[in-house]
């Protein structure tokens, strides 16, 4: 007597029925950089202007009572790095729907 096996045993399993490693891979990495670039924007000022490596600082003369503007370093990245970022995690999920030439 034989045992009955299953229609899904004799189906022969292509290496390309699932979604390669790599694709999984690089649309998670897409994901994080779009996600840190974010968060790394919105944590340094929400700048909608272009990067800043100085900011003004108003002060007041403490004798004449004359206010006037000095610069302090500090580093506010504006949308143009935001758009980078984004733009390059974009890029890098757009390459796992490329497809290999077939000969």
């Amino acid at each position: 007597m034989t045992t009955p096996t299953s229609p899904c045993a004799n189906t022969p399993v292509s290496p390309h029925a699932g979604i390669a490693a790599w694709r999984v891979l690089f649309r998670m990495l897409a994901g994080f950089i779009a996600l840190f670039c974010f968060a790394f924007w919105a944590a340094a000022g929400w700048n909608l202007g272009w990067t800043k490596t100085q900011i003004a600082v108003k002060q007041i003369d403490a004798i004449t009572g004359i206010e006037f503007i000095t610069y302090k370093k500090h580093f506010m990245p504006g949308v143009e790095l935001l758009a980078l970022g984004v733009g390059l995690s974009v890029a890098l999920f757009a390459v796992t729907f490329l497809r290999r030439a077939r000969a």
